[in-house]
């Protein structure tokens, strides 16, 4: 224990009081500076963790790619009413014939193939057929004949072209995943001459109305809770299909041409799809990926 001698002084007084008191504000001020500091740290790490957590958890995942050709078409006069004829047998002149490609009008009368010969009415009345896709035999049979003069005409398919004209991609998303708005991908897609960025176009539910510019989707399966009709945002265990128009986009897809696509989400990981299309086109749909 130390010893206090007589001679030793202390200090006293409100001057001493004053010094100690300005030490314990400075004290404080500076614990709370720290804090407050401590404190918006673990916000923003919390925050960079979500966003660093987000990035790796959203994405896409590419299930199949799709190529699909383009049909050749033609026009033929398959017949002339007389106003007493009603049965009109003609033989096409390209064969064989592509099913679900014919289409039969006489101005009034419309009748389309149904992929399994028959030509079923589509708008009119009175008026059946049927096409025979090998050899092109075409009939088209009227319960009142046609008034003379009138012209009836076959737009019809008949073999596929060189190119891969649209492309077809299923995909869903990744395990973990959260829900991802349709409206806010980008696709980006190459063939190594030509490159294009996409926007989603919400009105283009196939091929139909895609220009060089957009992609279309539809759903294929939409899991509960059902947000696709309203919203176009896909949730875990969706599958949606996304329609690019190729021809339109600039891309040639000849055989053994490398393709390269990139779904790139608003937040996530872009997902990138490489194939390489086959030598030979003997189909008119081709599985790619």
């Amino acid at each position: 224990m130390k010893k206090v001698w007589r001679k030793e002084k202390g200090e006293f007084g409100i001057g001493t009081l004053i010094i100690f008191i300005a030490i314990i504000i400075v004290a404080a001020v500076a614990a709370s500076v720290i804090i407050e500091t401590a404190y918006v740290l673990q916000q923003q790490a919390e925050k960079t963790g979500d966003i660093a957590r987000q990035d790796v958890c959203t994405g896409f995942k590419a299930i199949t790619v799709q190529g699909v050709r383009e049909d050749y078409y033609f026009t033929e006069t398959i017949g002339t009413g007389d106003g007493s004829t009603t049965v009109f047998v003609y033989k096409l002149s390209h064969t064989p014939v592509n099913p679900h490609s014919v289409t039969v009008t006489d101005g009034t009368n419309t009748l389309k193939d149904d992929g399994t010969g028959n030509l079923v009415l589509t708008s009119g009345s009175g008026v059946t057929g049927w096409i025979g896709y090998n050899n092109g035999t075409i009939a088209v049979i009227y319960s009142t004949a046609p008034a003379a003069g009138t012209t009836i005409t076959a737009h019809y398919g008949s073999g596929y072209k060189n190119t891969i004209s649209y492309l077809e991609i299923k995909i869903g998303l990744i395990a973990g995943s959260p829900p991802i708005a349709m409206n806010s991908v980008l696709v980006e897609i190459t063939d190594g001459y030509t490159d294009k960025t996409l926007t989603y176009n919400a009105t283009a539910t196939n091929y139909s109305g895609l220009d060089g510019k957009t992609f279309g989707a539809s759903i294929a399966r939409d899991m509960p809770p059902s947000n696709w009709e309203r919203d176009r945002v896909m949730t875990a265990g969706d599958v949606v299909v996304i329609y690019i128009n190729a021809s339109a986009v600039g891309l040639y897809l000849a055989p053994q041409t490398d393709v390269m696509i990139k779904l790139i989400p608003k937040h996530g990981v872009p997902t990138l799809i490489e194939f390489t299309t086959p030598a030979t086109y003997t189909t008119k749909y081709m599985e790619l990926w």
